[in-house]
């Protein structure tokens, strides 16, 4: 495989976390800014991702503001020795409005309409008082841009954030269309892993699920 990636240019290596297991994942409930906990599952898993990223010199951390990702932040800085990190308001989940907390079955059995309208476009129709994919993309990609040129992050970063966000920080690293963002799985707990240097990166790996591993992949 041709790595094109300049080597000229300081490279980012990126890790984005997505936080553990809630009830609402449990449930498979919306759950864009809903502040839940890590259920003990979630808090376990957590330790690994600690236990994972222990053995990598990490330069910063980035996390959501909300509960879930700031608890898995938490176990992962204490395991990386690193004291304090900062919080984002621009890692949050896509704004899903009056769907927050239902089930997607939920929200067809209430408003047929409004199920119907998200079936037929699902990436530029917003819930009510949410927000669309694609006005979601946009927003990720002005987060990564702010995170990137304003902060002292160094060249290897960790992001712990949301399943959305993953998807959509994969989705402009690599120029993928708005369309396909459904097709993209992150489980909770994984790793997605993008290298980012000024004009180009590269996406190593995504969704890596770490019980099955012991050590900390370069």
């Amino acid at each position: 495989m041709v790595d094109l990636l300049d080597t000229s240019e300081s490279i980012k290596t990126v890790y984005l976390v997505r936080h553990g297991e809630t009830t609402a994942t449990q449930k498979g409930r919306i759950c864009g800014n809903s502040d839940v906990p890590l259920t003990d599952d979630g808090l376990y898993q957590a330790e690994i991702l600690g236990s994972w990223f222990s053995e990598l010199k990490i330069d910063s951390i980035f996390a959501s503001p909300l509960n879930r990702t700031i608890q898995t932040a938490d176990t992962i800085a204490r395991a990386v020795k690193m004291p304090t990190y900062f919080k984002h308001s621009g890692l949050t989940e896509k704004k899903e409005g009056d769907w927050e907390g239902k089930t997607y079955w939920q929200v067809r059995d209430e408003n047929p309409r409004l199920w119907e309208r998200w079936s037929q476009d699902p990436i530029y129709f917003a819930p009510p008082n949410g927000e669309s994919v694609s006005e979601y993309i946009a927003r990720v990609s002005r987060a990564l841009n702010d995170i990137f040129k304003n902060y002292q992050c160094g060249n290897k970063i960790i992001l712990v954030t949301h399943s959305g966000f993953i998807r959509a920080a994969i989705m402009n690293a690599l120029n993928i269309p708005v369309e396909n963002f459904f097709r993209i799985d992150i489980p909770t707990a994984s790793v997605s892993r993008i290298d980012w240097s000024e004009n180009f990166a590269t996406l190593k790996y995504s969704g890596l699920i770490l019980e099955s591993y012991s050590y900390a992949a370069a």
